[in-house]
């Protein structure tokens, strides 16, 4: 992919869609949960009398989430009952979500922990798409590792696990990632041949398979072809063992049948084709090679990866047409659309490189450009990262 792709935290708190914004949490106290009012909201935000349960939950119920946060931390300021404290904690939390301020809500469902040490499963999950929000992966993951203990629905029990395979992913840990993945679709294999539950969408089957298989693709691209030939031959092996783990993964994507993550395989999957097709293009060439045989080299690896072109072609046709035949547009189906123009141009163009290589096709995940991103772009991530991040709004 060659556009920065947002990162994802998601999390099934109302059906609303909301993304959250804010500074890191830091350290919890009940007294610290309650978010301070702005200035235009407080005449119809702040109680004109003592603030009730059931007017809070009327507010944040009706939508008016600045007027349910002075209600809820007007309420846990008076003498509530334990009752009481923990339906205003969580309503608190809900409210500053819907207030796009996920460090405020963080802190609410903290003080929730801290006071009650337990919770539902939601809670931590929810608490989990926060941190995620916040860029704090590591506490996202925790957060949705203990989310998956308390859960009890193999839906809930596929979130957590994709959520939390998916911050590992984010941490770079890829060893962590995948195993949990997985278990992620296996949780969901097992409830359909059980018929335990029917799942209202799948989109984190899907998310769950994207990842897996971004996670084979990562590592297929950290595979450098080197010389002398026997180590070229090694390489070669092991970068299409890789390439195959993360086609197969791919398409099992495709199989969980959610538009987006289907769209997203099908981008990813062709860009792994054209990543194969410039390794094997780009790889080192002997240095015994005189100039003659050397153009016979590339005339002859051309011709041999042609179908490597012609698969990537298909591919991107493939994703396109689905799209198309269905309605739907996203940026994967823009980048898909323009990604075929490109390879379809290089094809009606000929061969204009007597000789030599082929120029990339996909050269924003050559090492090189990379890392003179990485180089210049600080903590921004590399153009390598943002392919494997997907653009999906925040449905909290």
């Amino acid at each position: 992919m060659s556009r920065p792709l947002v990162r994802l935290a998601l999390v099934a708190l109302a059906s609303a869609p909301v993304a959250c914004a804010g500074k890191s949490a830091g350290v919890v106290t009940p007294e610290d949960a309650a978010l301070s009012v702005q200035p235009g909201e407080a005449a119809a935000a702040v109680p004109t009398g003592p603030a009730t349960l059931p007017d809070a939950e009327a507010a944040l119920a009706g939508g008016d989430a600045a007027r349910a946060v002075a209600l809820f931390s007007g309420y846990l300021g008076g003498d509530p009952d334990e009752t009481g404290v923990r339906q205003a904690y969580l309503g608190l939390a809900r409210a500053q979500e819907l207030l796009h301020d996920c460090a405020a809500a963080v802190r609410a469902y903290d003080a929730y922990v801290a006071r009650f040490s337990d919770g539902p499963a939601d809670l931590f999950a929810r608490r989990g798409a926060c941190y995620a929000e916040l860029g704090e992966w590591k506490a996202s993951a925790d957060s949705y590792a203990e989310a998956f203990t308390r859960a009890t629905l193999p839906s809930a029990r596929v979130e957590a696990l994709a959520r939390q395979g998916y911050a590992h992913f984010e941490l770079g840990q890829l060893d962590q990632a995948e195993p949990l993945l997985l278990q992620a679709d296996q949780v969901y294999v097992a409830s359909q041949e059980q018929n335990s539950e029917r799942f209202s969408n799948y989109y984190f089957v899907g998310m769950a398979r994207f990842y897996r298989a971004a996670v084979w693709h990562r590592r297929f691209r950290d595979v450098a072809i080197r010389l002398p030939e026997k180590q070229m031959t090694e390489d070669f092996a092991r970068k299409f063992a890789l390439l195959e783990k993360a086609q197969d993964a791919y398409n099992e994507t495709i199989k969980a049948k959610h538009m987006f993550w289907v769209s997203a395989a099908g981008y990813q999957l062709g860009s792994l084709f054209e990543e194969f097709y410039d390794a094997m293009m780009h790889a080192p060439v002997p240095d015994w090679l005189d100039d003659k045989q050397r153009q016979v080299y590339y005339e002859e690896l051309k011709g041999q990866l042609r179908p490597v072109v012609n698969k990537a072609i298909w591919v991107f046709e493939k994703n396109l047409a689905t799209a198309r035949r269905l309605g739907y547009e996203s940026e994967f189906t823009a980048q898909t659309e323009a990604k075929l123009s490109e390879l379809q141009a290089v094809l009606l163009a000929g061969d204009t490189t007597l000789g030599k290589p082929h120029p990339p096709l996909a050269p924003e995940a050559r090492r090189e450009i990379a890392a003179g991103e990485i180089a210049s772009a600080g903590s921004e991530p590399s153009p390598v990262d943002r392919k494997l991040f997907v653009p999906e709004l925040t449905p909290l």
